[in-house]
């Protein structure tokens, strides 16, 4: 198949018409920057051919412009062989679709159906992700980033390879019979199982639900049982006691105790309330005496009191006058080194900028010194690099030691079975004389020596027959050297050397050439040791990668000047700021502490005339009572104070001999006893009546009738449990075989496969081998007899692998006559230099057999390779 023309409007960005010709039978590209609309062209190729002109689904609404409604239509035009065909499709508004070709013109559906049977795919879901169905042409037209990954092909393309195939190596293992075996297989299996972690499902789920569900009923019909023997104990246990606490509560003897401990309670609280009283009164009599005495001591400490505080007053005023000096001469020290130390941080602050300047300067000196030193190493590290690249060839040639002594073995075994041979064979001595003639074994012999280790007759013409016959041990040892020669020749053969002794040179060389990379390699790694000024780390790709990374070399220029003088001169500047500041604290503490020491001599010069005020304005009011009447009240209160303590005494003694604690903690404790046993004897009444009604509830069954059919359905539930287990298993031993066995043969059938992607393969990857799954998915690749899954590859070997296994069922395809066009939509976005190159060489080679499109962004990626270049013209 091959694209001529495209056609677009109304599609996503392309609003106006555009139309791109001129498609070649080769490479096609197509390089423009992003956002121009490479991608979109080949959306619109997959909705011409793979999209229904009906659809109306999110995809096809996507398709038309941002914020417009409008019809998106395609028009494409292409060759199959020998005929032309030209497609038209509308969606949305109006929708239809046209196919011209082959003297005929095919609408609506039937054109639909048309184009399938042209390309090979089948109807899909419109919505775009209904990838088993676009047939080959949606396995090799590869849209922006789905080239990361080896994807298998879709089911319809997977069914015309298989056709290819079976034309190839023959059916194997039934085709699609087989397929449809493993199908309900895997069906029936599922409805046991899931099929990805193995877990119950359906039918097997439900029997594990339903024997899980029975030991649970079992388990609570235990816990009834034991239950229910509980509650007849328990009831019998309760019927017990309510009997025992019914005896006690009708017990005569506690009631009459109580009655007396309440007469004698009476009795105790009197004397208690008589008590209260007295010690009120004496406590009222002791109030008036404290009264009266703090009268007379408030009179007293009055006129104390204000002759101290006109002497505080007197002192507080001198010390506030001492002390105005003082504080002036602080406030004027701490001016003077505030100014000093100003000029200090201004000094300290010039002499650090010139420092800061200096030390810039030194750093990029060290710097440029830095590069031209990583230069010098990277020099001397390529000429090792060149040196190493000579020596890793003869390294290869090394023999293992166990095929060296194999070998040596084989050489040692030749020479004692020739000297056997040797020892045991006749020796002929033949002299033909003149025209005479000898034959041996009927051949014709000349004149020498022959060495007979088996029978042989020689024939003289016209004279004698004569046999000879060597020793019985010839024969063997001849036999022996043959075989002993053709192993030593054998093991020579796959060594690649002609004798024993080259092998040993071949294998000394070898060594001393590992032995010259080991110490190559040791001086590479000790020449890039990193460097901190430049912040270079240890090793060979670091120093790569910084020197790539900078100008052309550059000189390092002048050293600057000394920077021992410039941080000497910082360092006494700053010595100088922080003396300055260190004064000026000083000089500010002494300020604060004076400000503090004035403002407390003022606050005690206010303090001591509130307090002097106060004192006189206390000594008038004490005044104006007469001391002898203050007195004669403290002397009356004293007597009447005698009189409440004699009476509290009396009642304290009354109250002594009656404990009326003691008295109702004892009725109290009665008390608690009856409510206790009342309610204890309630609740035992509502238990009996509940475990009675418990016992009546469970009928003539009982639990233990409960228990029995709980047992008896857990095991019907266990053996049909068992039942579908050992379906399940028998099914995934026969599912597990039918996957081996498909594994086994998909090597043999996707052999063609393997073969043509292994030619591309092997150009980036060589002595590789590729392994296919039974989906013909590229699953792993072999080399250096290891096997890598292809997840665990490089985005880049990915990205190469995926477009050289569609190129090889591409190339399969081809050769059965199906519609081949390779799309690539920004392919190789991972691979590096080489690899590129070598992949742009398959791509070319490829287009001789058929057409090739690439929609790619790096044009300096692609400026070399040799094509047909195409422009979007946008105007």
């Amino acid at each position: 198949m091959k694209l001529r023309s495209l056609e677009l409007e109304n599609f996503r960005k392309f609003r106006k018409p555009i139309r791109l010709d001129g498609f070649a039978d080769g490479l096609n590209i197509i390089i423009e920057p992003n956002e121009m609309g490479k991608s979109t062209l080949l959306e619109a190729l997959r909705a011409a051919f793979f999209i229904r002109h009906s659809a109306k689904s999110e995809l096809v609404r996507s398709y038309c412009p941002f914020g417009d409604d409008v019809a998106p239509r395609v028009g494409v035009a292409f060759d199959i062989g020998d005929q032309h065909w030209q497609l038209e499709k509308q969606f949305l508004k109006s929708p239809h679709i046209r196919l011209t070709g082959n003297g005929s013109r095919i609408e609506s559906d039937a054109a639909e159906e048309r184009l399938q049977a042209l390309l090979g795919f089948e109807r899909g879901n419109n919505r775009g992700s209904d990838l088993d169905t676009r047939g080959v042409l949606g396995l090799l037209w590869v849209e922006q980033a789905t080239a990361l990954s080896a994807e298998s092909p879709g089911r319809v393309a997977r069914d015309e390879i298989r056709a290819a195939l079976e034309g190839e190596v023959g059916a194997i293992l039934g085709g699609k019979k087989f397929d449809r075996i493993c199908e309900r297989i895997e069906e029936s299996y599922g409805a046991l199982r899931t099929l990805r972690a193995g877990k119950p499902t359906g039918k097997m789920a439900e029997a594990e639900a339903k024997l899980a569900a029975a030991r649970i009923d079992v388990a609570e019909a235990q816990e009834r049982v034991s239950e229910y023997q509980d509650s007849l104990a328990e009831l019998e246990s309760a019927q017990t006691r309510k009997r025992l606490i019914e005896r006690d509560l009708a017990d005569p003897e506690q009631a009459e105790r109580r009655a007396k401990l309440s007469d004698e309670l009476k009795l105790a609280e009197n004397a208690q309330l008589r008590l209260s009283t007295a010690e009120a009164r004496h406590a009222e009599a002791e109030a008036t005496v404290q009264a009266t005495q703090a009268e007379l001591n408030r009179l007293d400490d009055a006129t104390q009191r204000l002759q101290a505080a006109e002497q505080a007053l007197a002192d507080a005023r001198a010390a506030v006058e001492d002390h105005q000096t003082e504080f002036e001469t602080v406030a004027a020290d701490e001016q003077e080194r505030r100014e000093a130390a100003a000029q200090a941080r201004t000094a300290r602050a010039k002499a650090e900028q010139e420092l800061q300047q200096a030390r810039r300067a030194m750093v990029e000196h060290n710097r440029q010194v830095a590069i031209a030193r990583a230069r010098e190493h990277l020099a001397e590290i390529l000429k090792l690099e060149a040196a190493l690249a000579e020596k890793r060839p003869l390294a290869e040639g090394l023999i293992a030691d166990e095929r060296l002594q194999k070998l040596a073995a084989l050489d040692r075994a030749v020479a004692e079975a020739r000297a056997v041979q040797a020892a045991g064979a006749i020796t002929l001595d033949i002299d033909l004389v003149g025209s005479a003639s000898v034959q041996i074994d009927g051949v014709d012999v000349v004149s020498g020596r022959r060495e007979v280790a088996k029978p042989i007759e020689v024939l003289v013409p016209d004279i004698a027959r004569i046999g000879i016959s060597p020793p019985a041990g010839a024969r063997s040892a001849e036999a022996q050297l043959r075989s002993a020669e053709e192993a030593f020749s054998t093991e020579l053969g796959e060594l690649g050397v002609a004798s024993y002794a080259a092998a040993v040179t071949r294998d000394q060389t070898a060594r001393t050439a590992k032995q010259d990379i080991a110490a190559l390699e040791r001086q590479i790694e000790m020449s890039c040791p990193g460097d901190p000024v430049l912040e270079l780390k240890a090793g060979v790709g670091p120093l790569k990668a910084l020197i790539a990374s900078l100008p052309a070399a550059a000189d390092a220029g002048a050293v600057p000047a000394d920077l021992s003088e410039l941080e000497t001169a910082f360092d006494g500047m700053r010595e100088a700021e922080e003396i300055a500041a260190a004064v000026l604290d000083e000089a500010q503490k002494a300020l604060r502490a004076a400000e503090i020491a004035h403002t407390k001599l003022e606050a005690n010069h206010v303090a001591a005339t509130h307090n002097a005020a106060t004192a006189r304005t206390l000594v008038d009011e004490q005044a104006d009572q007469e001391r002898s009447a203050i007195d004669q009240r403290f002397q009356t209160a004293r007597e009447e104070l005698g009189r409440r303590a004699a009476q509290l005494s009396e009642a304290q003694a009354t109250v002594a001999n009656l404990d009326i604690d003691r008295i109702r903690r004892a009725i109290s404790n009665i008390d608690v006893a009856q409510r206790q046993a009342s309610e204890e004897r309630v609740q035992l009444v509502a238990r009996i009546a509940s475990l009675e009604s418990l016992v009546a509830r469970e009928g003539p069954k009982g639990p233990p009738g409960i228990l029995a059919e709980a047992v008896e359905a857990e095991a019907v539930a266990e053996a049909e449990v068992a039942r579908w287990t050992r379906e399940a298993d028998v099914l995934a031993l026969l599912r597990d075989a039918l996957r081996e066995a498909a594994e086994d043969t998909s090597r043999t059938f996707l052999g063609p496969v393997t073969r043509r992607a292994a030619r591309y393969v092997n150009r980036i990857l060589p002595e590789c081998d590729l392994t296919f799954d039974e989906t013909m998915g590229l699953t792993a690749i072999h080399r250096n007899g290891v096997e890598e899954p292809c997840v665990d590859l490089s985005r880049g070997t990915q990205e190469q692998l995926a477009v050289l296994t569609r190129l090889a069922f591409a190339d399969l395809l081809l050769e059965t006559g199906a519609p081949v066009s390779l799309i690539l939509d920004d392919p190789f976005v991972y691979s590096d230099d080489e690899r590129l190159e070598v992949m742009t060489d398959i791509l070319l080679e490829a287009s001789e057999r058929m057409q090739v499109i690439l929609l790619t962004c790096r044009a300096k990626a692609f400026r070399h390779v040799v094509g047909n270049r195409i422009m979007l013209d946008q105007r």
